[in-house]
């Protein structure tokens, strides 16, 4: 049984509190950090539009002026997620082994995952995604653990 330490609740605040401050998506607010083997940061990202286009909070998302179902498809969702944005951005030559995420990550983002050197991720419980069984079954097939913090912990 893996126990998770006072380092790791450290990281998932640091996601809650500058998923705050930076993410301008319309419906969810998340934030991700990359960790090495040896706890350094390695990596930050939040979910926002890409570069050039409107932010989801500013209009530019369909998913957010349709109201659609929080963990359903993405095709239509302009922003690039947290755990993608933190790869894209992050100091990828020190190998991170762990990623810290606000919120379960979508499907797309798990085969990003699986894909990297990440071993680990940690994730808050969002009971309304519902595909989040799927996806945790992905990654532990890609020997991807899926470790999850409850929000009791801080």
């Amino acid at each position: 049984m893996i126990l998770i330490s006072k380092k790791d609740i450290q990281f998932m605040k640091m996601c809650i509190d500058s998923s705050k401050t930076f993410s301008t998506c319309g419906k969810k607010q998340y934030a991700a950090v990359l960790v090495d083997e040896h706890d350094h940061i390695v990596g930050f990202g939040y979910n926002g539009g890409p570069k050039g286009f409107l932010h989801c909070n500013e209009g530019g998302c369909e998913r957010f002026l349709e109201n659609s179902q929080n963990g359903s498809v993405y095709d239509n969702c302009i922003a690039i997620h947290a755990e993608a944005n933190a790869l894209l951005h992050s100091d990828y030559s020190s190998r991170p082994t762990k990623i810290y995420v606000n919120g379960p990550p979508c499907f797309s983002c798990a085969k990003l995952i699986a894909n990297s050197t990440l071993n680990t991720v940690y994730y808050l419980q969002d009971l309304d995604y519902k595909n989040w069984d799927d996806v945790k079954s992905f990654l532990l097939k890609a020997n991807v653990q899926a470790l999850r913090i409850d929000n009791g912990s801080f």
